[in-house]
């Protein structure tokens, strides 16, 4: 259920049986040549609202804007400080919780958002007791997407063959393929300090954080080959998300958490 597309009084009858809500946060930010500035946007609030759906929970609007400033050099990025989205979702959360909401499923698709939301729910549990998790959409697609890829070069990774095949299953009106290329080389900041995605190089064995742009080390905003994503593939990976993500929905909205 959606809740900004029901009169109150349903929200308040369905308060009377549950206390689950998810709360969906996207972002507007490059995603390379070929997928449209809104992928990422478009991709969490269907998740959301595929899994509410199925899971029968309540699913708030989504929150459009994140911390996307290391893609601040591509034009039509929109972004926020972290400190703006912290304050924001948990002012809207305190609201919900105030209304009799328990359990907030926080449905992220961006990296930017992970430490606000950490401190949302820790806010939520000491002001109303609430259970507050995070699903992590790329992560679940990662672990559970069940298919062989045929890039080579980060084929999960940002704009890459994985979230190009979603997004040609959910959305292909946002995929301009005629376009698509794979990116080269990501660029090493120094020698023995290899690239592996915004914010960390590997060195040796291990890795440390760098807080690079994405303009960095890859001019075309992206870190995988999406050249041959498809449909077919993407369906498969977005059908084993939702039923990952319902049965990890059932599951939290039976946390109980200690005092």
């Amino acid at each position: 259920m959606r809740i900004d597309r029901v009169p109150f009084a349903d929200v308040a009858a369905y308060l009377d049986q549950k206390d689950t809500i998810l709360v969906p946060l996207g972002a507007q930010e490059c995603y390379g040549p070929h997928l449209a500035m809104g992928t990422e946007l478009r991709m969490c609030e269907q998740y959301a609202t595929e899994l509410g759906a199925r899971a029968g929970f309540a699913v708030a609007p989504i929150v459009p804007f994140n911390y996307s400033h290391m893609f601040l050099d591509y034009p039509g990025t929109c972004s926020a400080e972290m400190a703006t989205i912290e304050d924001y979702v948990a002012q809207v959360c305190d609201g919900l919780a105030q209304q009799g909401f328990r359990h907030f499923l926080f449905i992220n698709i961006h990296a930017g958002s992970l430490g606000p939301l950490e401190s949302v729910c820790r806010f939520l549990r000491a002001e109303h007791g609430a259970a507050g998790a995070v699903l992590d959409i790329f992560s679940v697609m990662r672990d559970v997407g069940g298919v062989e890829w045929t890039a080579k070069q980060a084929p999960t990774g940002h704009g890459g063959e994985m979230v190009t095949s979603v997004a040609l299953h959910i959305s292909p009106e946002l995929v301009f393929m005629d376009r698509a290329k794979a990116p080269g080389a990501l660029k090493d900041f120094a020698e023995g300090m290899r690239t592996v995605a915004s914010g960390k190089v590997g060195i040796g064995k291990s890795s440390i954080m760098l807080f690079s742009n994405m303009s960095d080390y890859s001019p075309s905003g992206i870190q995988g080959d999406p050249t041959a994503a498809s449909a077919e593939k993407g369906k498969v990976v977005w059908e084993n998300a939702l039923a990952f993500g319902v049965d990890a929905a059932e599951k939290f909205s039976r946390v109980t958490l200690g005092a």
